[in-house]
């Protein structure tokens, strides 16, 4: 059965957060336009109908992200399932899934979550002295408390949800405090992201900024810290080892820039812009809108083809690499940070030291 997804941004570069870190600021400050408001309706419901148009009898997940997309409110996200389950073609199913920094949830955002099945984000970088370094409200105050606050109703509530953290200089020192909190609080899906620098900027060194070193030195240790509660019974779900062991077995992996090239991306702006990747939402790579074009058309647009053809770097270690098959070069957004010390890469390194390990946990777990 076919799949079709879509990015969308509810409530565009908005937010309630001034996360020190954040990249999405760092891309709107590029453009324009940074911020484009709350998607109407009208524009919402054209976007669903593409949709359906172009997948009618496979799944359409809908994933919402920001900016903060709950700052669309509750009523923007009532409107757009009820009208997504009334139009839904016979043959279609739905899925939802929302990326959030989670200060606002309540019981009735807990609702709506269950009822719809929507998998839930939750941005926590940690326990409260890691998360609230960065993770700061618009005046100043760390958010901890209120994303694990969050996070309770949402397992109260029965609603599916993951952890996102972002792996700052500070979090890279601390893998075995890190993986430790996580497991006490019974966060078992979990999925780490390098912090990166601005796009015009990949060589700025913030208090936050990650050196390659360090990331490879925290994956490397938390790679460890994962196998040994592995083999002792218990599984933490970290998305990065997932897809490794994925591909230890010989099967694709499912997260995108894994494969070592990009793919086609509908990212839906709250005007209905769109473009091909949530990393550069670019007005150089705006492939045309929503309210005028069918998603057959955006992929065939000028924007999209402008992308896929702007050269994208390899590492000089790259050609000889004996470990590329499992990485074909990274993420496009990541290799200027893989690549900013010369003779150096944190993958490769991670890569080196544990594809023995991750072998071995692939045969167990597909044998």
């Amino acid at each position: 059965m076919s799949v079709f997804s879509v990015l969308i941004k509810p409530a565009s570069s908005l937010c309630d957060l001034r996360c020190r870190y954040c990249f999405y600021a760092d891309v709107s400050d590029l453009r324009q336009v940074k911020s484009y408001g709350i998607m109407e309706e009208a524009t919402a419901r054209i976007l669903i109908d593409r949709a359906f148009a172009q997948c009618p009898s496979g799944t359409v997940c809908f994933a919402f992200q920001g900016g903060e997309p709950t700052l669309a409110g509750i009523e923007f996200f009532r409107r757009f399932t009820t009208y997504a389950k009334e139009h839904k073609p016979e043959k279609a199913t739905l899925s939802y899934s929302i990326q959030t920094n989670g200060v606002t949830i309540d019981e009735d955002w807990c609702r709506l979550f269950r009822e719809y099945g929507f998998l839930v984000g939750l941005s926590l970088d940690g326990e409260e002295s890691l998360h609230d370094l960065n993770r700061v409200d618009a005046s100043g105050r760390g958010t901890a408390e209120r994303v694990l606050r969050s996070a309770a109703l949402l397992k109260e509530h029965g609603v599916e949800f993951n952890i996102l953290s972002v792996i700052t200089k500070q979090a890279a020192r601390r893998p075995r405090q890190l993986f430790r909190f996580l497991k006490s609080k019974g966060f078992d899906y979990v999925q780490f992201i390098p912090c990166l620098a601005p796009l015009e900027n990949p060589s700025e060194q913030a208090p936050y900024a990650l050196s390659p070193r360090q990331y490879a030195a925290f994956l490397k240790e938390l790679f460890a810290l994962w196998r040994e509660e592995f083999q002792k019974g218990y599984y933490m779900s970290i998305r990065l080892f997932d897809n490794l062991v994925r591909m230890a077995a010989g099967q694709p992996p499912e997260m995108c820039g894994m494969m070592g090239h990009c793919h086609p991306q509908f990212v839906i702006e709250a005007d209905g812009g769109v473009y091909p990747c949530d990393f550069y939402v670019l007005d150089e790579f705006r492939c045309g809108s929503i309210l005028e074009s069918s998603f057959e058309e955006l992929s065939r647009s000028p924007g999209m083809e402008a992308f896929f053809k702007t050269p994208v770097p390899f590492g000089d270690l790259c050609p000889s690499c004996p470990v590329r098959r499992m990485c074909g070069g990274g993420c496009r957004r990541y290799r200027d940070f893989y690549y900013s010390e010369p003779g150096y890469c944190p993958y490769k390194d991670f890569l080196t030291a544990c594809l023995p390990a991750i072998r071995q946990t692939a045969a167990a777990v597909f044998s």
